[in-house]
């Protein structure tokens, strides 16, 4: 779930949702951690070893590892919430996880495989999809079918990504750390030189995780 570190009285920081947005339309984020107590940044400020361990919690669970970038865009209310965060932490979401010329999927449950287009039954018309259900199922079904013609797939659904990940990031605050997710069906999110400089460390990477979130969010180097 998206979640907003916010002061909590004399408590110091919890995790709450961003107050007064999360009604019944709003979405609910797994893979996107909005932080700070407003724009201004004065949660980022104290942001404690200990905090940024329950941050990489929450992106560390199953349902967050599946979260495409379909969902982020799809949420109409992100915008206004980032824009009373200081920073965020956000797991890069699945390249093969998100609607496309090839196939489409599900817009909330972005792993969920809805349907072959037309481009993709003439790009492998030996495939039947219709037992597949997952977009896991289907990449892994597509490379072990034709390499070379999965590479087209493959540079399609990376191009996508690129575009889909840099509209969200002009959504989000300035400041930020992205983490890397475990290999999924060999198809990881892809190095982007266009992209603003943000840091970047695998989500399996612990301890260098905590690190740079800290520091990143604190305005110092990395």
């Amino acid at each position: 779930m998206q979640q907003f570190l916010q002061e909590c009285g004399g408590a110091g920081y919890g995790a709450a949702p961003v107050a007064g947005v999360m009604g019944p339309a709003a979405e609910r984020h797994r893979a996107l951690c909005l932080i700070g107590a407003g724009a201004g940044g004065g949660g980022t400020a104290r942001l404690t070893p200990r905090l940024a361990e329950r941050v990489l919690d929450r992106l560390s669970r199953p349902a967050a590892q599946i979260e495409g970038v379909d969902l982020h865009l799809g949420d109409p209310g992100l915008t206004a919430r980032a824009r009373d965060a200081g920073a965020f932490v956000l797991l890069l979401p699945p390249p093969g996880n998100l609607t496309n010329a090839f196939y489409r999927v599900h817009p909330r449950r972005n792993d969920r495989f809805i349907a072959a287009r037309a481009p993709l039954r003439a790009l492998f018309p030996e495939v039947d999809f219709a037992p597949v259900a997952f977009t896991g199922h289907a990449l892994a079904t597509l490379s072990a079918t034709c390499p070379d013609r999965f590479a087209l797939v493959r540079a399609e659904l990376e191009r996508v990504w690129r575009l889909r990940l840099l509209l969200l990031l002009e959504r989000l605050p300035s400041r930020g750390v992205l983490l890397d997710p475990p290999a999924a069906r060999g198809l990881m999110p892809p190095r982007l030189p266009e992209m603003r400089a943000l840091p970047r460390v695998a989500l399996g990477d612990r301890q260098g995780a905590v690190q740079m979130i800290c520091a990143a969010l604190r305005g110092r180097p990395v």
